[in-house]
C-alpha cells in the first residue's frame, strides 16, 4: 500500500495543501485536475524525485526517505513515466528492458525481457531502436521499463496526452492486464477525466491544492456538486427549473411532451456509435443529449435520476 500523508508543496505560492491518500495493492487510482492544479508535482513527490514541504509518503508502511536525502532520485519500488518517457533512443527495444535490470542474473533476466515484450506486445519490435517507434510504441516501451523490475507502484502522468481513440483503448486494455498480472498500484494523472474512467478503479480531484475524497467513477461521473468539476469528466447540461440550477447528464433525460423543458433544436452530430443533439432551452440556455437516433424536432424532456446518481442542484 501506498500512503500520503499530509504532504504539503509550495513554489511562488501553495501547489499541494495536507493532502492525504491510501492507494491499495492493486488498484488502479485516476488523480484529476485542471492544468497546474499540481497533479505532476504529487506524482514526482509519492515517486521520490522532489521533495514535498512537509508530510510524509509510505509504502507497505514503511517511511520512504525524501529526495534530497537520497544518493539517487526516486523511490525505490515507485516507478514514473512521464510524457518525455526518457528511453535511450538508439537502443532496441529489448535493449532498453534488459538495461532496467542489469543487476539480475542473466536467466532471470532474459526471462523477464520475454515476458515483458509479451505483456505489452513489443516482441515484433524488439529489434527495433527506440527512436524509429510511434509515440505510443515508445509510451508501451516506457512502461515495460518501468515495471520490468517488479515495481510496487507505477505512476502515470498523462499517458493518453496526444493519443488517438484506438490507441486510448489499447492502453486501457494494456493498463488492465498489467495490473491483473503484475498486481501492482497504479496512479494516472489526467487533465481530462474521460481518459481515465474506463480504467480506474477510484477516482481523485485535485483542486485548489486540496484532493477529494476517493469516488467510484460512476459516483464521481453522476454526482458532482458543481459544473466546474463536472465538465472535467464530459459534457454537463445547466438549466433553470423554478429559479433552481439544475445540472445533469446528456443521458439523464426522457422524452415527455408535457416534460419539465421545452427545447428548440439546433443540430445532430453523429460520433460513430451516438448523437449528440444540441438545443436551446427558452432560456437560451445550451442543452446536449445524447442518443442511438437523431433528434431533429423541438421537444419537452424530464429530467431523470440516475440509480448511481441523481440531477444535481446547485
Amino acid at each position: 500500500m501506498l500512503q500520503i500523508k499530509g504532504v504539503s508543496l509550495s513554489f511562488q505560492r501553495p501547489v499541494l495543501d495536507q493532502v492525504s491518500l491510501s492507494i491499495k495493492k492493486g488498484e488502479i487510482l485516476g488523480l484529476v485536475g485542471k492544468s497546474g492544479a499540481g497533479k505532476s508535482s504529487l506524482l514526482k513527490i509519492m515517486a521520490g524525485l522532489i521533495d514535498q514541504d512537509g508530510g510524509e509518503v509510505l509504502l507497505d508502511g514503511q517511511l520512504l526517505p525524501k529526495s534530497s536525502f537520497r544518493l539517487l532520485p526516486g523511490a525505490e519500488g515507485i516507478e514514473m513515466v512521464n510524457q518525455d518517457f526518457k528511453l535511450d533512443q538508439y537502443h532496441t527495444v529489448e535493449e532498453n528492458i534488459r538495461e532496467s535490470i542489469l543487476s539480475w542474473s542473466t536467466e532471470k533476466r532474459t526471462r523477464r525481457v520475454e515476458q515483458m515484450l509479451k505483456l505489452l506486445e513489443l516482441k515484433e519490435l524488439r529489434h527495433q531502436k527506440a527512436h524509429l517507434l510511434s509515440g505510443g510504441e515508445q509510451q508501451r516501451l516506457a512502461i515495460a521499463r518501468a515495471i520490468s523490475k517488479k515495481s510496487k507502484v507505477l505512476l502515470l502522468d498523462e499517458p493518453f496526452a496526444h493519443l488517438d481513440t484506438r490507441l486510448r483503448i489499447k492502453l486501457t486494455n494494456y493498463l488492465l492486464r498489467i495490473r491483473e498480472q503484475e498486481q501492482l498500484s497504479i496512479v494516472i494523472v489526467s487533465h481530462d477525466g474521460q481518459d481515465i474512467l474506463g480504467v480506474s478503479d477510484t477516482v481523485c480531484i485535485l483542486k485548489n491544492g486540496k484532493l477529494s475524497a476517493k469516488k467510484k467513477p460512476i459516483n464521481v461521473y453522476y454526482n458532482l456538486s458543481n459544473k466546474a468539476d463536472a465538465l472535467l469528466f464530459g459534457p454537463i447540461n445547466a438549466v433553470s427549473i423554478n429559479e433552481k440550477r439544475v445540472l445533469f447528464r446528456p443521458d439523464e433525460f426522457t422524452i415527455n411532451k408535457n416534460g419539465q423543458i421545452q427545447l428548440n433544436y439546433v443540430a445532430s452530430v453523429f460520433l460513430g456509435l451516438v448523437y449528440y443533439n444540441y438545443f436551446y432551452s427558452l432560456k437560451k440556455e445550451e442543452v446536449i443529449l445524447l442518443s442511438f437516433e437523431p433528434l431533429k424536432n423541438n421537444i419537452s424532456i424530464d429530467i431523470n435520476k440516475k440509480k448511481q446518481g441523481t440531477a444535481l442542484v446547485l
